[in-house]
Formats: C-alpha cells, sequence, structure tokens
C-alpha cells in the first residue's frame, strides 16, 4: 500500500501471495543451558546439513563458532568485525560445500543463495516478527522439510528492550520497536499454533499448522493462580522498586544483607515461594510478563511493576494458567 501512494499506482493490480511456509517446522524452547541445548539440537538432525546460527553479539558468534568446533562440528564465524578477506572466504565455503554450520549475526544471509539449509537455529530471540520470519525463512527454500529453532529466555528479553531503550531514536520510534519485540514475544510464549501466530502478525488467518512443537505437543497447563498471586504480592510489598532476582530472594526466604537493610525480612511474603527453585519463579515471571501482569522497567535496573491486568489475580477475580515449570526434555527435542 505505501509503495502504491507513493508512486501514485492507486490502480495498479496487486498479486498477492501467502507469507507461509509450510515445509518449515517451528520449534521454540525455554533457555537453560543455551550452547548444551544448541548442541543437541544441531547433533539431532541428520548427518551432513547445512544450517545456520543466528547469535545477538559478535562476541557470542565467535564464541559458539568455536564450541560446536570443539564439539566436532564444522563451524564457521561471520560477523561485521571479521576481516572482509575471512568473511568472504566462509560465506563461500557454507554456499559452495556440504556440511556447514555458519554462526553469524544478522548482518549474514542477504543475497545467500543456498536453497537446501535444513535448519536455522536462534541461540537468542530475535527482535521482531519481521526479523525472525526473515531470517528462519532462510530454511527450506528447496521446498523440502526444514526446521526453524528458536532458543529464548527473560534475560534476552530485558537485554533487547534495553537496547531499545537506551537507542538514540525519538519516543514514537521506541515505542514501535517495543511493540515489535512484545509481538516476538508473544510467539515465544503461546500455547497456540506458533504459525498461526505468525501469519497473524502480517495479516493472513489460518488454521494449526500441525508442523510446529505447539501443534504436535500441544502444552499443558495448570492453574498457578496462587503462586502467581504471590509473586504480585511480594513485588507489590517490595515497593515495585527491585529486578526479579531480589523478588525472588525474598519469596524463597533468603535473608541477605540487602533485605535486611530494607527490613522486608519482616514482610509478609518473605519465604513464602521456598517450595519453589530460582528456575521455577523466574520462569513463572517470564510467563506473567508474556501474560502482561507484569511488567520490567529499563530505565529502573529492570524493577518489575505490576499491571493493571494484575489487580483482578490479586483480588481473585481471576484465574491464571500456566505452562508447566519443568520443561527440561522439551529443551532438547528435534
Amino acid at each position: 500500500l505505501d509503495i502504491k501512494h507513493y508512486l501514485q499506482l492507486n490502480d495498479a493490480a496487486e498479486f498477492i501471495s501467502s507469507f507461509d511456509r509450510p515445509n518449515i517446522h517451528y520449534q521454540v524452547i525455554e533457555r537453560q543451558n543455551g550452547k548444551k541445548q544448541l548442541l543437541d539440537f544441531i547433533q539431532k538432525q541428520a548427518a551432513g546439513q547445512s544450517g545456520i546460527v543466528y547469535c545477538l553479539s559478535r562476541k557470542s558468534v565467535e564464541d559458539i563458532a568455536q564450541y560446536l568446533c570443539d564439539s566436532g562440528l564444522n563451524a564457521l564465524p561471520y560477523h561485521a568485525g571479521l576481516p572482509i578477506q575471512t568473511r568472504s572466504q566462509n560465506q563461500h565455503r557454507f554456499t559452495h560445500e556440504e556440511n556447514i554450520i555458519i554462526v553469524a549475526t544478522v548482518a549474514f544471509g542477504m543475497g545467500i543463495d543456498k536453497p537446501d539449509v535444513r535448519y536455522v537455529a536462534h541461540l537468542d530471540m530475535p527482535q521482531s516478527v519481521e526479523h525472525f520470519y526473515q531470517e528462519s525463512g532462510r530454511a527450506g527454500r528447496d521446498g523440502l522439510p526444514a526446521t526453524s529453532w528458536l532458543c529464548y529466555g527473560m534475560n534476552n528479553l530485558m537485554l533487547l528492550r534495553e537496547r531499545i531503550q537506551e537507542s538514540t531514536v525519538s519516543e514514537q520510534q521506541k515505542q514501535i520497536e517495543l511493540q515489535k519485540l512484545n509481538a516476538m514475544f508473544d510467539i515465544c510464549e503461546t500455547a497456540e499454533c506458533r504459525r498461526v501466530l505468525l501469519l497473524r502478525h502480517f495479516g493472513e488467518e489460518s488454521q494449526p499448522c500441525g508442523n510446529c512443537d505447539n501443534c504436535q505437543h500441544p502444552p499443558i497447563r495448570f492453574d498457578a493462580t496462587e503462586l502467581v498471586q504471590k509473586l504480585l504480592s511480594c513485588i507489590y510489598r517490595v515497593g515495585q522498586q527491585y529486578a526479579a532476582g531480589y523478588v525472588i530472594n525474598v519469596l524463597r526466604g533468603k535473608a541477605d544483607d540487602w533485605i535486611t537493610r530494607n527490613g522486608h525480612e519482616q514482610l509478609s511474603t518473605f519465604g513464602i515461594g521456598a517450595g519453589l527453585t530460582d528456575k521455577n519463579w523466574r520462569n513463572i515471571i517470564r510467563q506473567c510478563i508474556g501474560q502482561n501482569l507484569i511488567a520490567a522497567d529499563v530505565s529502573h535496573h529492570q524493577a518489575l511493576m505490576l499491571t493493571p491486568a494484575a489487580l483482578p489475580v490479586l483480588k481473585g477475580e481471576q484465574s491464571v494458567m500456566l505452562r508447566p515449570l519443568k520443561r527440561e526434555k522439551a529443551a532438547t527435542q528435534s
């Protein structure tokens, strides 16, 4: 529509094709040990296949490429900080040889003509659905079965939000970028068909695909209302001024020096969550962020805050269903 408007082609014919890539299987997992989870995924793929691994930073690219090489795989790094000759050599090997894994930042991919990429793995959540669609779409361009694998966690989300807030773009643009990031997070957190949400983002309605992890292994949900009420109450009682780690320590009854100085060991919520692990509570926090019950204030050290949607839950007027807290087995499914 923008092109028609600016070129004044209002009467031009439109040819619209589907955004769907039905041969791509979508799989999203919660990050526990990202490097190990990535290695497990790659080792489950058929021998001799080529793939792309995307990372957020150059340092991560080089670290992961070396880790995969040390694990017996043919991995090559690619990012804008490498010498042009090295980038060209690595790109040439990837496009002309089999059994090569390219580990890259988003600098890699434009203009790459390799139709038989069998998988694209994201070790970090992309900053938007548009980025994810474009990058994952570099798998399976030959029409044969391919896989999009994504590993994400709350720290990943917070880092991306912080980057947006600290950028020099206008406030309006920051809000647009945050909305895009939230849409990507929704796809990661959903218990519904991932392809349905992905296509809906581009204005295309569809039916459950049967070719994503949620369709093939529907997530089981449980009534977590009481646990979420404990979390929300604790966030409120510490003044909505502290990040996840601090709130979790209060919930679990860890009276460290900081908590003692603040007198928060005297709170009614101190120790009411001692029965859960640190990872359990981080899982709950992430899912509550995904359900818009809480938010992290990136301008105040990621302090957790309640949203208006939290009030009905605190009052017992609304229940909250969450995914199971232990999902380690799902992390290594191919």
